[in-house]
C-alpha cells in the first residue's frame, strides 16, 4: 500500500480500532460510575420540590441549587475496594452513593444556613432525606428527648427508608441554642458490605419542638474525623493558572515584536477570541448555581454569590483564556505561514465564512473518524495505573460535569473550550514556534506537559496525579494527526474524543431518560459533523489561494521570507569568498576575525598564495554595508583572482580593481582598498593603498608603531594620482596590524567612538602577544568599550606577528627530514 492511499484510509482503520479500544476498556471504569442512574437533574429538582413543601419549606423565599451528592467518607473508603462495583447494588450504601442534593437558599439573607436540604436517589427517583433548616436566631420549644423520641420512633416505624432499612435508635444528641433545643435521633443501620470501620446511620431531627426530618449520614466506628484530599485540586489549579500566565507573557512579547514587523493580523484571532469569550460565559452560567453551592460570602446571598463566582472566574479564568487563544493564534498563524501554510488552510476558510467545500470537509471527516481514536488513547492509557494498582477509577471530569454540574449539555460546551484552546495554544503555536526554530521535539514535549495541566480530556481516575501522569494518550494522538493532516482535523478529533471521553463513562452504566439525553448530546454533534463534512465533499470545490487571496501581513509575511531566503544564499556565497583558515608560512603566523553589521557586509579580506611563495595581502572595504556592498565586494574579489594571477604587483592590482569598480559599481560607491604581496622567506612587505586606513606595524625592538602610509583615492575614484608602491621590512616579534574603519568608530552607550587612540595604545600594550593572542586582546577591548553594543559597520581585523626568520625554520626543517632519511 503507497503511502498516499495508507493516508487515506489510516483514519477509517483507526476509527474502527479506536471503538473497540473504547468498548474494550470502559468495563474498568464502571466502578465509580453510579450504576443505573437514570433521573435527570430537571427531574429531580421537581420532585425535590414537591418533598420541601412538605417539609414546610417556602419555595417562593427560596434560591435552589443542585449537586451530586455520595457520601464522602463512602466514596473514600470504597475507592479501591475490590467489590466496589457491588456496592451500587448494596440496599443500604447503594442509595448513598446514588443521589442528588437539592438546597433551598434564603433569598436576601446570608447564605448559610440553607432553609432546608433534600436529597433525591438518581437511580429511583425516591426522596431519601428531607431537612429543614432553622437560624440559630429562630426560637423555638426546648423539648426533652423523653418528649421527642416517641415521635422519632413512630416516624421511623412509619414507612421504610432506601438506604436504611431495619433502623435501630443508638442514640439522641441535643444542640441547645439561645432561643431553643434541637435535637438529633440516631437510628443505626447494619449492612452486609464488607466495610471496615464505618458505620450508617439514619437521622431524624426535631428543631425545637418541630419535626425537622431526615437523613442519611455515616460515620467512622472509631469516632475519627473524615479528612477529605482537596490539597491536589488546589495545588493543579495553582499549576494550572502559573502556567495560563506564563504562556501569556510569552506570546504577548512574541505579538508585539511581530505586530510592530507587520508579521500578524488581528481579524481572524479577534473572531476566535470572542468565540472562546462566549463559550466559557454559556458554561459559566450554565453551571454556577452547582459551581458556587459550597462557596459563601458572609452576609451575601446565594444568588449573589453565584453571579459573584462568575464575575470572579469572567477576570481571572475566562478573559486570560480567551485572550491567550488570540496572541496564539496571530503568533502561531505567523510561523505555520512559514512552513506549515497547508496546514491551515481548511481551519481559514470557515473563519473566511467560506465552509462548504471538499477542503474542510475532508478535514471534518478526517477529524470525525480520529475522535474515537482521541478518546481510545485517553482511556487506554488511563487503565494502566488502574492494572498496576496506583490509581483507582473515579467520578472525575465527565460524570462530575453531568451529574454535579451542568447536565449533559456542559460536556458539549466544555468540548467545544478545549479544542480550541488547546488546538490553538497548544498545537498551533507551539508547534509552529518550535518548528521553526528547528526544535520540534521540544514543541511536542511541551505540547504534551501543558496539556496535562490544563487536565485536557484526562481519563476518569484518581489520585489527580496519577489522572495527570496518565493524562497523555489524547494530546499524543491530536498532535499527530496534525502533523499528518492539518489544524482543523486535529481540533475537531479533540472535540470529538473530548466529548466521548466525558460522557462514554456514565453513559455506559446510565438507563431511562437520562441514558436518552446522554447518547443524543454524543451522537447528534458527532453526526452533524459527519453530515456537513459529507456535503462539504459532494461540492468537490478544491481551496487554493492565490496570492491576491492572503491577508496583508500574510503576504508580507511570504515576502519576508522571500527576501530573506535571497540574504541567506547571498550570505553563503559571500561566506564563500572569505578564506577559511589563515594561511601557514614558516616563522610567520596569522590571525582574522570578520563580523557584519548586516547579513551581508561589505569588508573583504583574503590570502592568496602564489606559485614562488610569496603570499598576497588583500583587505578592502567598500562604504556602507549591505547587499549592494557585498556584491561590489564579490565583483573586486573576482578581478583580483584574475589580476594576481596575471601581474601580482600591488600598484597594477589596483589599477585594475580601479577600473572594474567604476565600470560596474553603482555611483557613490567607493572602496577602500589594500593590498601587499609577502615574501616569507625575506620577511618583507610590497604594498600599495587605495584610500585604505594606514596598517600598523609594532617594532618589538622600540615598543613603537608604524603606520604603513601610503596616500591614495579610493577605488572608483576618476580623477586620482597614480598609486604608489612601498616596501616594509619585518624582523622577529614584530606585528603588522590590518583593521577596518568598523573597529575604530565603534560607539559606547554615549555614542563615543573608540578612536585611533585608544586602538593604537591597545596595540602597543599587547604587542608581545601572539597573532591569535593579540587579536583576542584588541577585540575584547573594543567589547568593553561598547559594553558589547551590535556593531553599527563591518569589522574586520587581520594580525600578522613575525615569530622568527623563515631562513632558520627551513633550515630546521631541513635538518630534521634529513635525520629521518639517515634513520
Amino acid at each position: 500500500m503507497s503511502h498516499v492511499q495508507m493516508k487515506r484510509s489510516l483514519p477509517y482503520i483507526s476509527a474502527a480500532a479506536g471503538v473497540i479500544a473504547i468498548l474494550a476498556v470502559l468495563p474498568f471504569y464502571r466502578p465509580a460510575q453510579p450504576k443505573g442512574v437514570r433521573v435527570t437533574r430537571g427531574d429531580a429538582k421537581s420532585i425535590a420540590d414537591r418533598a420541601a413543601r412538605g417539609a414546610g419549606i417556602n419555595l417562593d423565599r427560596t434560591w435552589p441549587t443542585i449537586i451530586w451528592s455520595a457520601s464522602p467518607i463512602l466514596r473514600k473508603e470504597l475507592r479501591d475496594h475490590p467489590q466496589r462495583a457491588a456496592a451500587w447494588d448494596d440496599p443500604v450504601l447503594g442509595p448513598r452513593l446514588n443521589a442528588y442534593e437539592i438546597s433551598y437558599y434564603h433569598r436576601g439573607k446570608e447564605k448559610y444556613p440553607e432553609a432546608g436540604v433534600v436529597r433525591v436517589g438518581g437511580r429511583t427517583g425516591d426522596v431519601t432525606g428531607a431537612m429543614l433548616r432553622l437560624r440559630s436566631e429562630d426560637t423555638g420549644e426546648n423539648p426533652t428527648e423523653q418528649q421527642l423520641r416517641p415521635r422519632a420512633d413512630a416516624f421511623v416505624q412509619s414507612r421504610s427508608f432506601r438506604g436504611a432499612p431495619a433502623p435501630v435508635f443508638e442514640s439522641a444528641r441535643p444542640t441547645v441554642l439561645r432561643g431553643r433545643t434541637d435535637w438529633v435521633f440516631r437510628y443505626r443501620v447494619e449492612t452486609r458490605f464488607p466495610l471496615k470501620n464505618v458505620v450508617p446511620y439514619l437521622n431524624v431531627s426535631f428543631a425545637g419542638g418541630r419535626f425537622a426530618g431526615w437523613q442519611l449520614s455515616e460515620e467512622y466506628s472509631d469516632g475519627r474525623q473524615f479528612m477529605g484530599d482537596a490539597g491536589g485540586d488546589f495545588a493543579n489549579m495553582f499549576v494550572t493558572f502559573a502556567a495560563i500566565f506564563a504562556l501569556l507573557v510569552v506570546l504577548l512579547v512574541i505579538f508585539l515584536r511581530k505586530y510592530h514587523a507587520g508579521e500578524v493580523g488581528v481579524g481572524a484571532a479577534s473572531a476566535l477570541f470572542i468565540a472562546m469569550l462566549v463559550f466559557s460565559i454559556a458554561g459559566s452560567l450554565m453551571i454556577r448555581v452547582s459551581a458556587s453551592d459550597g462557596m459563601g460570602m458572609g452576609p451575601v446571598d446565594a444568588r449573589t454569590t453565584s453571579l459573584a463566582w462568575v464575575a470572579f472566574k469572567f477576570f481571572f479564568a475566562d478573559i486570560p483564556f480567551s485572550l491567550l487563544v488570540f496572541l496564539a493564534w496571530a503568533v502561531g498563524e505567523s510561523y505555520a505561514r512559514e512552513r506549515w501554510g497547508e496546514r491551515l488552510a481548511a481551519f481559514e476558510t470557515i473563519l473566511r465564512r467560506d465552509a462548504v467545500n471538499a477542503t474542510v470537509g475532508r478535514s471534518m471527516l478526517h477529524g470525525a473518524l480520529f475522535a474515537a481514536p482521541v478518546a481510545a488513547a485517553a482511556l487506554v492509557v488511563g487503565v494502566i495505573p488502574i492494572l498496576f494498582g496506583i490509581a483507582w477509577p473515579s467520578a472525575s471530569s465527565g460524570t462530575v460535569d453531568i451529574l454535579f454540574l451542568g447536565g449533559p449539555l456542559y460536556p458539549l460546551l466544555r468540548a467545544c473550550v478545549d479544542s480550541l484552546s488547546v488546538a490553538i495554544v497548544l498545537v498551533l503555536f507551539l508547534l509552529a514556534w518550535t518548528h521553526r526554530r528547528r526544535l520540534l521535539w521540544a514543541g511536542i514535549v511541551a505540547a504534551i506537559a501543558l496539556a496535562v495541566i490544563f487536565t485536557t480530556t484526562p481519563p476518569p481516575i484518581d489520585p489527580i496525579l496519577m489522572r495527570a501522569l496518565f493524562g497523555f494518550g489524547a494530546i499524543a494522538v491530536v498532535i499527530a494527526v496534525f502533523l499528518a493532516y492539518d489544524l482543523l482535523a486535529a481540533t475537531i478529533a479533540l472535540f470529538g474524543g473530548t466529548l466521548i471521553t466525558l460522557i462514554a463513562p456514565l453513559l455506559s452504566v446510565a438507563d431511562g431518560k437520562l441514558a436518552s439525553e446522554l447518547t443524543f448530546v454524543l451522537a447528534i454533534p458527532l453526526f452533524a459533523i459527519l453530515a456537513f463534512a459529507v456535503v462539504a465533499l459532494m461540492t468537490r470545490r478544491e481551496v487554493l489561494y492565490r496570492y491576491e487571496d492572503l491577508a496583508p501581513h500574510v503576504k508580507r509575511i511570504i515576502e519576508r521570507e522571500r527576501v530573506k531566503a535571497e540574504i541567506d544564499a547571498a550570505n553563503r556565497i559571500q561566506a564563500a569568498l572569505l578564506p577559511l583558515e589563515p594561511p601557514s608560512l614558516a616563522g610567520i603566523s596569522v590571525a582574522s576575525h570578520y563580523r557584519a553589521a548586516t547579513e551581508i557586509g561589505g569588508d573583504y579580506f583574503d590570502f592568496l598564495p602564489q606559485p614562488d611563495g610569496d603570499v598576497g595581502i588583500a583587505f578592502g572595504d567598500v562604504s556602507g554595508h549591505g547587499l549592494t556592498s557585498g556584491i561590489v565586494m564579490a565583483m573586486a574579489k573576482a578581478a583580483l583572482l584574475v589580476q594576481v594571477g596575471y601581474d601580482s604587483a600591488p600598484r597594477a592590482v589596483l589599477e585594475v580593481l580601479n577600473d572594474i569598480v567604476m565600470k560596474t559599481a553603482p555611483r557613490r560607491i567607493l572602496m577602500t582598498f589594500f593590498f601587499g604581496m609577502l615574501d616569507p622567506r625575506t620577511q618583507m612587505l610590497r604594498f600599495a593603498s587605495a584610500g585604505h586606513l594606514d596598517p600598523y606595524v609594532y617594532r618589538a625592538a622600540s615598543g613603537r608603531l608604524e603606520a604603513l602610509s601610503s596616500w591614495g583615492f579610493p577605488l572608483g575614484v576618476r580623477r586620482r594620482d597614480p598609486f604608489r608602491e612601498h616596501i616594509v621590512e619585518f624582523v622577529p616579534g614584530d606585528r603588522l596590524v590590518l583593521y577596518s574603519d568598523g573597529l575604530i568608530e565603534a560607539i559606547d552607550d554615549d555614542g563615543e567612538p573608540f578612536g585611533f587612540d585608544r586602538f593604537e595604545k591597545t596595540i602597543a600594550v599587547n604587542g608581545h602577544l601572539s597573532a591569535d593572542e593579540m587579536k583576542k586582546a584588541l577585540l575584547n577591548t573594543i567589547r568593553k568599550f561598547t559594553r558589547n553594543r551590535p556593531p553599527e559597520d563591518d569589522q574586520t581585523l587581520v594580525v600578522v606577528a613575525f615569530e622568527e626568520p623563515a631562513a632558520e625554520v627551513l633550515a630546521r626543517e631541513t635538518v630534521a627530514e634529513l635525520a629521518v632519511m639517515v634513520h
